[in-house]
Formats: structure tokens, sequence, C-alpha cells
């Protein structure tokens, strides 16, 4: 007999607090509905980023060898059959949570593999200067704190951070407020909702040549010592680098950034150089310091587990028994050329790419993941800050955030998978 009980409507499951471990940024106050079957939706912002990748949740699919569905532990042998025969094997992409960072390094020194991050050459835009000069930078919360003039330098982060501004930049100061505050963006327009996030902060457009932005903070730094000289630069006129520049000493706390995966142009450490020194020029007059803007797929937190774990960066070889780095040789664009064997790992986002053809590839990333051939071996696993728990750093590289799960959908998160793979290889010999 049908029941007399009225019918309600299943409601969604609210997540509230919700940290985004997608672009570096770290949003830690997002809600999130969870409507059956595993399906999320962000309801608290705009962000294209936070709400893109929060929705990607498929439904979870086997492993496959060869194309073939198989099981777990099934795909897990063959991709250690696979890496024992290896001569060569790149450990990259490392789009990954810090425990699966560490689980990758972990085999990739036993296999004496080189290492790198599918987004390293932003990375490496600016540990190239790190690495010659050193450099003067702050924090995220120094930024909303203590800034009383923003030069953002290059194209509007926002493209590649939505919410820099919303969050960081408008927003009153939390602990002590600056007397004013004041944006100015060199060579790069801002974005419409740049512009509707800083509506009540002053702001000035300097619209020079991108491909030249080295060359606008070269001008910059010489205008420092003496306004009355400024040169044009980048399609800039003489007269607006000198106003910028006596704005640059009368700051309290100024901030240069830039997002170094925006510059285009051949050679962009030296763009970044030129900002770094024109940083250090400043703080000859006032307070400066830089803010270089990283973090999607987490390449901060992975290069910081690389650089804890072996005192060298990313792009290094482990195969000489002792940690051996060059950015440029072992750059994994570079070094695929002559791999014999690859584990990819993308766990932030369902891309893989196309490698040489008879590449032998083990490919770890989420259901549903589009690749130009079939790997040698594919095993779906969970989105870190959707599947799993996960630690992943901030873009500024002094807070790791933990991110928790939101759904279940069956999927092994990397690192359980990685440790599996490295315990079905063969047993190293003892040596006498």
């Amino acid at each position: 007999m049908a029941s007399d009980r009225p019918t309600h409507p299943i409601r969604p499951v609210v997540h509230r607090d919700v940290v985004c471990p997608f672009c570096g940024l770290g949003c830690d106050d997002l809600t999130v509905e969870e409507e059956p079957p595993a399906t999320l939706a962000v309801r608290s912002t705009d962000c294209p980023v936070a709400r893109e990748r929060f929705s990607r949740t498929p439904s979870a699919e086997p492993p496959r060898v060869a194309g073939v569905a198989v099981p777990l532990a099934e795909a897990v042998e063959a991709a250690a059959a696979v890496l024992a025969a290896a001569q060569a094997p790149l450990v990259a992409g490392l789009g990954t949570d810090v425990d699966g960072a560490r689980a990758a390094l972990s085999l990739a020194e036993r296999l004496g593999a080189v290492v790198d991050h599918a987004l390293s050459d932003g990375l490496y835009r600016n540990l190239a200067v790190l690495q010659r000069t050193g450099w003067i930078a702050t924090t995220l919360a120094e930024l909303r704190n203590r800034c009383d003039l923003l030069l953002v330098a290059g194209p509007d982060p926002a493209a590649l951070h939505p919410r820099l501004f919303e969050r960081w930049v408008a927003p009153a100061p939390a602990f002590q407020t600056p007397p004013s505050r004041e944006v100015v963006f060199l060579c790069g327009e801002p974005l419409d909702a740049t512009r509707t996030a800083l509506s009540g902060i002053p702001v000035t457009v300097l619209p020079g040549d991108p491909a030249k932005i080295g060359d606008a903070a070269a001008a910059l730094a010489a205008a420092l010592a003496d306004p009355s000289r400024a040169l044009g630069a980048a399609g800039i006129a003489p007269g607006d680098i000198a106003a910028l520049a006596e704005r640059l000493r009368k700051a309290r706390y100024a901030v240069v950034a830039w997002a170094a995966s925006a510059f285009d142009e051949p050679h962009a450490d030296l763009t970044v150089e030129r900002l770094v020194r024109l940083v250090r020029d400043a703080n000859r007059h006032t307070r400066c310091a830089g803010l270089p803007l990283a973090g999607h797929d987490n390449v901060v937190g992975v290069n910081q587990v690389c650089t804890w774990r072996f005192g060298v960066p990313l792009r290094t070889s482990l195969a000489g028994g002792m940690p051996l780095h060059d950015p440029h040789r072992f750059a994994w664009a570079r070094y695929a050329d002559v791999a014999d064997a690859v584990v990819w790992v993308s766990t932030f986002r369902p891309e893989v790419p196309a490698f040489s053809a008879g590449q032998t590839v083990i490919a770890l990333a989420p259901s549903g993941t589009a690749m130009a051939e079939e790997p040698a071996v594919f095993i779906p696993v969970g989105t870190p800050g959707i599947d799993h728990p996960a630690h992943v750093f901030r873009s500024d590289t002094v807070v790791a955030l933990r991110a928790r799960r939101l759904i279940d959908r069956g999927l092994p998160d990397v690192a359980t998978v990685l440790k599996a793979i490295a315990a079905a290889l063969p047993q190293e010999a003892p040596t006498c």
C-alpha cells in the first residue's frame, strides 16, 4: 500500500569555510553545496577557477593497463614492472598535495629518476633570480595589512589568481590600517573584475608594452635616484615614470607584484630580475617588497617538499646517488625526449600532455582525463581537497593550508598509489 506521508526533496549538503587548493591563493571561505550523486557547486564566489574545478566530479572509473580495465592491484603491479625495467625514468606533472609530493619524491629517489612539476616554467622565472641575486619578498598578509602602494607589473595577475584583489587588497586590514592605499598597473590593464574589486581604491593605469616590462622597471629604478632625469620606457612617457618614482619614494610600504607565468617574452627571468632590482633600489628610500605570484596545482608546495627533502629545488636528477640540480637539463619537457618511462601525476586537473610516440607513460590523474594516446598504465586518483584531505601551500610559500574531504567517490589518493607502486618494485640486492 502506498504511503500517505508527504515526500520532501533531498536538501544538498552544505560545506562551509572550504579551502580552495587550486590557484595558490588558498581562499578558505568557500561555501560548496553537495548534491547526490557526488556533484559539487560553489555558491559563495564567482571565481572561475573554483567554480570550474569543484564542479568536475565524474564518477570513478577503473584503472587500465594498455587500455583494458583491471583491478587497482593489477595496475600497480604493471606500473612497477615498467619502472623496474626503466633506465632513465621521469617523475613529473607532480600536481599533487604535500603527501603526494612526499610519495612521488620517495619513488623517484628509489628509481633514480628526474623530478619536475608541469608548471615549473613560471616558477623558475622567479627561482632563477632568487638563486642568482636573492630578493626581498613579502606575504599576502603583509600586502593586506601594511601596503599603501601596490605596483602591479605586467598582465593582471587576477587572470591566474582571480580573487587576489578581492581577498588581499580591497578588504580592510586585520591588524593595522595604512593611511591610504592605491594601486598602479604598469604595462598591464586591469580586468573588469579587478576594477570592480578595487572600486573603492584609487587605481592608476600606465598602459605600456607588456613585452617591455623590464625596461619600464629599469627606467623606474633609475628615476628613483633623480625623478627630474627620468626617461620614458615601454611606451610610457618620462613624466609618468617620474611621477611613479616619486610616489614610490613617498610610500610607507610599497609592494611590487607580478605573475611570472604570464610573461611571454624570451628570457622572462631577466624581466623578473629587473623587478627584483627595482624593489632593492626602492629600499634605499622607503620600505618595499616584492610579491612573486605562483602556485597553481600546488607547484609551490611540491617545490618546498623537494627542497626540504633533498636540499635543492625541482628540476633535479636523483640518478647518481646524490641530487643533481640543473634547471635547464632537467626541465620535464626537455628530459621527456630521453626518458624511457614517465610517471605523470596530475590530481588537480584532468590533463596529461602528449608525449612522443611510443613513450611509456604511467598516468595518475582524475577520472575522465582525456589523453592523446592511451598510456601504458592509467590509475584514476582523487583530487586533494575534494576526495581526500590534503595540505597545499599558498603562493607566498609561508602557509600550508589544510583542505578537507568533501565527497567519497571511492578514488584512492595519489600518495597511497605511489607507495603501493614503490612497494611492488623488486627489492634491491644487498651490497657486500
